[in-house]
């Protein structure tokens, strides 16, 4: 089966991805980025409470899902890749991605953590967020690269 036509929770590749609607990327990138500059703030305070960062920010992530995830019944719709709305949609992934996204949010918290802790200068945290920005909207920026001729 071909990715346009795969349901949100018949994703089994991360390339799947690349079928999201654009401002579904944007969204998720700019969850990143939002974190990215909400860890650049707390890490010189609280310095030793890196993990118990990590475990808040996937909490907030992760909460409306489980709670939206309550409502699903066998007669839930489950839009293909490129149907999928970031609001209406977001809790109708497979596990994995859930699992996938995490680690992703978990590794640019600890990237900034660390980065912050070495230089704590505008360059440094401009830098790291064009990084996130480039790695995080990918599936979008390299689409022309996959489309068939």
């Amino acid at each position: 089966m071909h990715a346009t036509q795969k349901r949100l929770n018949e994703m089994n590749r991360l390339t799947d991805m690349l079928h999201f609607p654009a401002l579904v990327n944007a969204g998720a990138t700019l969850n990143v980025l939002i974190t990215i500059l909400a860890t650049w703030y707390v890490e010189p305070r609280y310095p030793a409470l890196a993990g118990l960062w990590i475990a808040l920010v996937l909490t907030l992530n992760l909460l409306p899902v489980a709670l939206l995830r309550l409502t699903l019944t066998p007669a839930t719709p489950y839009p293909t890749l490129p149907q999928m709305n970031f609001v209406r949609d977001q809790h109708k992934f497979s596990d994995w991605v859930y699992l996938a996204a995490s680690a992703g949010m978990a590794f640019w918290i600890l990237l900034t953590w660390t980065v912050s802790a070495c230089s704590r200068s505008p360059f440094t945290l401009v830098a790291t967020l064009l990084a996130a920005f480039l790695i995080t909207f990918s599936p979008v920026l390299l689409r022309p690269l996959f489309k068939p001729t």
